[in-house]
């Protein structure tokens, strides 16, 4: 976000509770957490955008990513390697990413003609304890799932860490695929196939916009979905024998 603000030429402050004054606009990085500051922006007239959130209908400046399409790749990805039983591990679903990436999961089984099961759909909150625990209950499966998705890397590394204290091996007994391509994605032993997010491109797009906001008053809001998530294939993944 600093490096697009330089490329920009603004001054960017970075706060979380709204505390300076002459504010010119306002980039909230999520709906989510932010509504009340938001709707405090909209009583004062103030312009602001919001990042990682996208709606056709609401009558908010934001830039969004195509979380449920980045889902459906990173799952038919493993379709194509030959899973069937795939599991998911959700983000938090009264976020628009979480609720996203698993309508893409959905999505991904329903068009290959795969029967959902409701049992293979285990919710987290982000975190990698959470992770833990969703994996522990899907290895309690008389079948556990031969690949899993999951929502978030933190979580994923969580899941894995549970897969092996199991005894199991990833991705000879249980394959992976995470989101977000964090750092700590490429260590562990086995490193993490996850879908990498355009956020340079999120940040510069959230500024240049924001001073066109701030500059030229459109009428319209500022409405923006990016579909470019890449799906970074790494060694968590098996293929099996079709």
């Amino acid at each position: 976000m600093s490096k697009a603000g330089i490329r920009q030429d603004v001054d960017l402050l970075i706060d979380t509770t709204w505390r300076a004054n002459n504010i010119s606009g306002i980039l909230f990085a999520d709906l989510m957490g932010n509504e009340l500051l938001i709707k405090k922006a909209k009583a004062k007239k103030i312009p602001y955008l919001i990042l990682n959130y996208y709606s056709k209908e609401a009558k908010d400046n934001c830039i969004g990513i195509d979380n449920r399409k980045a889902g459906f790749e990173a799952v038919n990805y493993l379709i194509e390697a030959g899973h069937r039983c795939i599991a998911t591990i959700t983000g938090k679903i009264d976020a628009q990413a979480g609720l996203q990436r698993l309508e893409g999961f959905k999505e991904a089984l329903k068009k290959k003609h795969i029967a959902l099961d409701k049992r293979y759909i285990v919710g987290g909150d982000w975190t990698r304890e959470s992770g833990s625990l969703a994996m522990k209950k899907l290895l309690a499966f008389a079948h556990p799932p031969t690949a899993v998705f999951v929502a978030g890397d933190e979580m994923a590394i969580g899941a894995i860490e549970e897969t092996r204290e199991a005894g199991l091996k990833v991705p000879e007994n249980i394959s992976f695929v995470g989101f977000d391509n964090i750092p700590q994605a490429a260590l562990g032993g086995i490193p993490l196939t996850t879908v990498e997010q355009p956020l340079s491109e999120l940040a510069e797009l959230g500024i240049k916009n924001l001073l066109q906001i701030i500059r030229k008053k459109p009428k319209q809001p500022i409405k923006i979905l990016l579909g470019n998530a890449k799906l970074i294939k790494k060694e968590s993944v098996k293929v099996l024998a079709k």
